[in-house]
């Protein structure tokens, strides 16, 4: 078996590649330029090749530094992988759930809340954001996905929502109840998706559906997020196609009133989706379970 270069000098080696300069890979490393040179030197003499050339602006790799540099990169990675799948089994007492930013606000942590009320010996941890996970990476038992993800990974059901046309009271005031032509007249609060926009039913799509094929949208404020978008709606900025599960809390204090019984349902479902690996946690597959069955809501 051939024998492995020290770790520290790969580390030296990677950084000192990217900085081009021996004195800024020091900084960085928090080491002598003299440590950085010595273990450039050691692995060079390792390999039995120059893997940089030398100059008085800096360091530049050579072909076979360059070669080396892409498994040297990859060698570390895998460590890095590694240690977080080390770190999953240091937390086999708590579930650690990703979602979406809005899913999480408006949806889940009400939920959450009220799961850990009732069974104390769950402990559960939830991360939001719009990045997707990699389970192979993270740490995070499972996810709550708009649409499926990874065909290896398991796909649970959780519910298909819709949008509703809905306002702030103070908004329509004044305006008689099934009077389209006259709502219609507000401004319109617009939720921009990126990529996922064309699941997301829009106003051209209310609009047709009500029968208004040839009115276009009128302008209003426009966020990336349903959460700032709801909140904007309660202020009374403007008309807003709310997402059911999202509102249902808003309806049922007042804060936003249903204006027409059109609804349209968005173009994907969301799932709970997990590893293999999840379902061997204690009480994970027992939250689960909890989990899905918290789609049903009344809105209206």
């Amino acid at each position: 078996m051939l024998k492995l270069p020290n770790l520290n000098s790969l580390i030296t080696f990677i950084n000192a590649a990217h900085t081009g300069n021996f004195a800024k890979t020091a900084k960085a490393l928090c080491i002598t330029p003299a440590a950085v040179s010595q273990q450039i030197k050691q692995l060079e003499s390792h390999l039995d090749t120059t893997l940089f050339e030398r100059s008085k602006l800096g360091v530049e790799l050579t072909q076979a530094g360059q070669q080396y540099l892409y498994f040297a990169n990859q060698a570390i990675e895998s460590l890095q992988r590694g240690q977080a799948s080390l770190d999953q089994l240091k937390q086999q007492t708590i579930f650690t759930l990703h979602t979406l930013p809005s899913v999480a606000s408006l949806w889940l942590m009400p939920k959450v809340l009220h799961i850990m009320e009732q069974h104390p010996d769950l402990e559960i941890r939830v991360e939001a954001s719009h990045t997707s996970v990699d389970f192979n990476l993270s740490r995070c038992d499972a996810s709550i996905s708009f649409g499926k993800q990874d065909k290896s990974l398991n796909h649970d059901f959780l519910f298909q929502d819709e949008v509703h046309l809905v306002a702030s009271p103070s908004l329509v005031n004044g305006i008689a109840q099934g009077d389209l032509d006259a709502l219609l007249e507000k401004p319109m609060i617009h939720i921009d998706w990126g990529d996922e926009n064309p699941y997301l039913p829009n106003w051209q799509d209310w609009l047709t559906a009500a029968g208004y094929r040839n009115r276009k949208p009128n302008k209003g404020p426009q966020f990336n997020l349903s959460s700032m978008a709801i909140d904007a709606a309660i202020q009374g900025k403007g008309l807003l196609l709310g997402q059911g599960l999202f509102i249902q809390n808003a309806l049922k204090t007042g804060q936003l009133i249903t204006l027409s019984p059109i609804t349209l349902p968005l173009r994907k479902a969301y799932y709970l989706i997990y590893p293999d690996r999840t379902k061997n946690k204690d009480g994970a597959m027992r939250l689960i379970e909890r989990l899905k069955g918290g789609g049903d809501y009344v809105c209206c």
